[in-house]
């Protein structure tokens, strides 16, 4: 892609965030794509055939960045980060990866965007990480808390506290998102596992 072509498109990326925050996800228009990016109907159409196929372009693009990001994760180095009350490296790169495209991820899981995407997400880290992690546990049959709740929390837990740092402003580093996220899976290998010390650790 040259660099005129790549200018465009970024312009109007900007453009669809900023329109699914004001009107919402149904309600893009390329007459809004192209107001709010400055450029006539003309160059958009040079592009995209429609605003739904920009919209369905993007999202697919963001969509599976991530799960790149997230498909490096592995449950048993995660468990192991979390007895020692470190952040797993790769769910710091997971966490990096929404903080470069952030404008597009607080939107799309804001209460004007799309449902469906963290529908997948919360399924994707449940089918591929999540419960990898619980199954290996041979214990876990004698917890209270049945396995399939458990991973459901999990996964509803760590993207909420991704949904909270990307609509609160992004104060903390995603060294420390990640942390946090590791923290949640820690105390719950404590109690349930066995597994690791107290909480604690840091990003220095």
């Amino acid at each position: 892609m040259d660099r005129r072509k790549a200018k465009t498109r970024k312009a109007l990326r900007k453009a669809l965030v900023e329109v699914i925050e004001e009107k919402g996800i149904e309600h893009v228009s390329v007459s809004d794509l192209t107001q709010k990016a400055d450029m006539n109907r003309g160059t958009f159409y040079l592009h995209y055939s429609n605003a739904s196929e920009m919209l369905n372009e993007v999202r697919t693009e963001v969509w599976e960045g991530l799960v790149q990001k997230m498909a490096a994760l592995d449950p048993h180095e995660y468990v192991f980060y979390a007895a020692r009350n470190e952040p797993d490296p790769n769910m710091v790169r997971v966490i990096e990866y929404y903080a470069a495209n952030a404008d597009f991820f607080r939107v799309i899981l804001g209460p004007k965007g799309d449902p469906a995407f963290a529908v997948r997400i919360k399924e994707f880290l449940k089918r591929n990480h999540i419960a990898k992690m619980v199954e290996s546990q041979p214990n876990l049959a004698q917890t209270v808390i049945p396995k399939d709740f458990m991973i459901a929390y999990f996964a509803a837990s760590n993207l909420s506290i991704i949904q909270h740092w990307l609509q609160s402003g992004m104060q903390q580093s995603a060294c420390t998102i990640a942390l946090m996220i590791t923290h949640i899976v820690g105390s719950a290998a404590k109690h349930l596992f066995g597994l690791g010390p107290g909480m604690g650790g840091d990003c220095s």
